[in-house]
């Protein structure tokens, strides 16, 4: 395994949270590679040794904190212990959630995330042999109702504690499915 200069992955770090803070304050459209190379400290030339645009990077964003997400729930614990480690990392990561929850659903970015998050379902699945769902049907309900279920409680401030949350995907997402 090819280990990472400590550089590297600080500048992309840096950028990685330039991007952040200003989709929070301006919008992602309307951020331009210069203010991200000024807010984040490094030279323009630097951010195209790292990213081809700011979709790539935003992109690298995303599959880190997937990643990390994915390691948080581990998947020999029970839904509502994945679910809790899942909402206390959104809460922990809220900003940059905020960025996310709002992707166009047919935006690219918005495909990879659901992707991403479908796979680890369809490893993770178990039907019922009751279920007459088939799996597909299942994993997009899976998705979709969680992302929405994130999207209303950052949109909601996240007023209700990660356990309660936990509990409410549990009963209304896991157990139906």
């Amino acid at each position: 395994m090819k280990k990472i200069d400590r550089r590297v992955l600080r500048t992309q770090e840096s950028l990685g949270n330039a991007l952040v803070n200003l989709t929070l304050e301006i919008g992602y459209d309307a951020i331009t590679i210069k203010e991200l190379t000024q807010r984040a400290s490094i030279g323009y030339a630097t951010f195209f040794r790292h990213f081809k645009s700011k979709d790539e990077l935003l992109m690298y964003v995303l599959r880190s904190v997937l990643e990390e997400l994915f390691d948080v729930m581990k998947p020999e614990t029970t839904p509502y212990h994945q679910a809790l480690a899942m909402f206390q990392y959104v809460r922990d990561n809220s900003r940059t959630y905020r960025v996310f929850i709002d992707l166009p659903r047919d935006s690219e970015l918005f495909n990879t995330v659901y992707d991403t998050v479908a796979v680890s379902i369809r490893e993770n699945y178990v039907a019922r042999d009751e279920n007459l769902i088939p799996m597909e049907i299942a994993v997009n309900h899976v998705v979709t109702s969680i992302s929405e279920l994130i999207r209303w409680w950052i949109h909601n401030d996240m007023n209700i504690s990660p356990e309660k949350m936990a509990t409410i995907q549990s009963e209304l997402i896991i157990k139906a499915t």
